[in-house]
This record gives structure tokens, C-alpha cells and sequence, in this order.
């Protein structure tokens, strides 16, 4: 069974960047233009294993991307349901951590905002596929709410 790849996985092709900034628009291209037989060829359990990961890979972004829209919108607890959603649905990524971050500087509690960005960074640091950019994007959070 071939391993399904994950967003902020190393990029397949080796350019070693994530995924998503790599080579994940492209794939998704081939697939929506899965008539370019040059490009692509693909049976029918490549279509499908391809299907469910972009629906998972979609569910993931929507319910991350909510807790964003919560938080502008001023629906906190909304936003902490969806970030505990995130936790729970998806514990490999750092979506959940990163939101609950969000979400505490948010509610003003910069304690916990400080301590959720240094796990963010944490998680960064200690899996493949995130550049340096998103580390120190999460250490500067910290750095701001200290300071």
C-alpha cells in the first residue's frame, strides 16, 4: 500500500521543500486534468487513493481555516470547539497547536498563546518539512507577546 503524503511532508519530487509548497499544485492540476496522459497516467486506485487524500487534505484546511474566521469574527468558543476538533482529527499536524495559539493571544491570555507558539515552533523543529521561515515566524510570535 503506498503511504498517503501528508501536506508539510517532504516534497517526493527531493527538492527538499514541504509538499504543499512544492509539488501539491501541480499534482492537483494533473488530477484535474487527468485526460494529459503525457503528464500523468494514472489507473483507477491512483484516482482514488488521490481523491481521498485531497478530500482529507481539504477537510483539514476548511476546519483550520475556520477557527481563522472565528476568531475574527469574535466567536471564540466557536474557535476553541474547531481547534479541539483539530487536535482530536488531526494529531500529526501542527494546525490544531498553532490555532490554539492564535486563539489564546485572541482571548488576551498571552501566557498560553507564548507556550502554545513555542510548541509550534517545537513541532516545526522537530518534524520534516517545515522551513525555517515557519519557525521563526512562531519565535517571533513569542518574542512579541514577551516583549
Amino acid at each position: 500500500m503506498t503511504k498517503k503524503i501528508q501536506r508539510n511532508s517532504p516534497c517526493p519530487c527531493g527538492s527538499g521543500k514541504k509538499y504543499k509548497k512544492c509539488c501539491l499544485r501541480n499534482d492537483e492540476q494533473r488530477v484535474e486534468n487527468k485526460h494529459n496522459t503525457e503528464t500523468v497516467a494514472l489507473n483507477k486506485n491512483n484516482l482514488q487513493e488521490i481523491a481521498e487524500f485531497y478530500a482529507e487534505t481539504d477537510a483539514l484546511n476548511e476546519l483550520s481555516n475556520s477557527v481563522v474566521d472565528f476568531i475574527h469574527e469574535g466567536k471564540l468558543d466557536e474557535a476553541e470547539n474547531a481547534c479541539n476538533e483539530l487536535i482530536k482529527n488531526y494529531p500529526d499536524e501542527v494546525d490544531g497547536i498553532e490555532r490554539f495559539a492564535m486563539l489564546y493571544e485572541a482571548r488576551g491570555d498571552n501566557e498560553k498563546a507564548i507556550e502554545y507558539y513555542k510548541k509550534t515552533a517545537e513541532f516545526a523543529q522537530s518534524n520534516e518539512g517545515f522551513d525555517s521561515e515557519f519557525v521563526k515566524w512562531a519565535l517571533d510570535k513569542v518574542k512579541e507577546l514577551e516583549g
